[in-house]
This record gives structure tokens, C-alpha cells and sequence, in this order.
């Protein structure tokens, strides 16, 4: 990536930062979720893992989020999907470290695990549906 690639891509971020609202919208969602005191979805009964799938689902959605918002300001391929993949896995490990002074929650590494598995499934059906997108016809 050449340097007037990046230049030109921080440009169109500083521009439209308000086309990032859908993903700014859904971490604050997923922060309000993981800092409040009562576990949503903790005990959903039969379900097996329901913790964990209510991360993967957290992260699949910031992700495509992501992928979508950044898409739609005309970022360069790589960045749409450097940003898509690293944004939630760091802030994924951001907040499974917060949770640690936000008792009863707790840090939780297997937590962790589930957001990237989120994470590359959002990323992964991104890339899916834009390659049916520009398959030609």
C-alpha cells in the first residue's frame, strides 16, 4: 500500500466519520452488554454455549458493520479488511480485560476466543456476499 493510498484513505475517514455510526452504534451496544452488572443472556436454558454465542453474534455484527461502513466511504480493499478483522479483535480484548474491574463480570479468555471466531465469520460472509455481488452475470 503506497503512501498517497494511505493518505488518501485517512482523507475519506477524517471526511465522513458519520458514516461509521451503524459500527459506532453497535459497540456501544456491546460495551453497555458487557459492563453492566446483570448477564444478558447467561442463563438461556437449553441452549448450549449461549454465552458464547452471543459473542460470536456481537462480533460477527461489528465486523460486517465494519466492512459495510468502510465499503460505503470507498476505503481501499485492504483497509475495509484490515480494520474489519483487527478493530474487533482488539476491542474484544479490551473489553474482556475491562470486565475484570466491573464485578460480577469477569475476564474471560474463552470469551476472547468466541469474538475473533465472530469476528472471521462477519469478515468471511463480507467477503461471500461481495463476490456474488461482482460475480458477473
Amino acid at each position: 500500500m503506497s503512501r498517497r493510498e494511505v493518505d488518501h484513505d485517512a482523507m475519506l475517514l477524517s471526511r465522513q466519520w458519520w458514516q461509521l455510526l451503524p459500527s459506532l452504534l453497535v459497540v456501544i451496544g456491546i460495551t453497555y452488554l458487557s459492563l453492566i452488572k446483570e448477564v444478558p443472556f447467561a442463563d438461556m436454558g437449553d441452549i448450549p454455549l449461549a454465552d458464547k454465542w452471543g459473542h460470536a453474534v456481537a462480533y460477527m455484527v461489528l465486523a460486517l458493520c465494519l466492512a459495510f461502513d468502510l465499503h460505503r466511504m470507498h476505503a481501499g480493499v485492504r483497509v475495509v479488511y484490515i480494520v474489519s478483522i483487527l478493530t474487533p479483535i482488539i476491542y474484544g480484548g479490551l473489553m474482556e480485560w475491562m470486565q475484570y474491574y466491573f464485578p460480577p463480570r469477569m475476564c474471560d479468555w474463552v470469551d476472547w476466543i468466541a469474538d475473533i471466531i465472530g469476528t472471521a465469520a462477519g469478515v468471511i460472509l463480507y467477503a461471500l456476499l461481495q463476490l456474488l455481488r461482482n460475480k458477473p452475470r
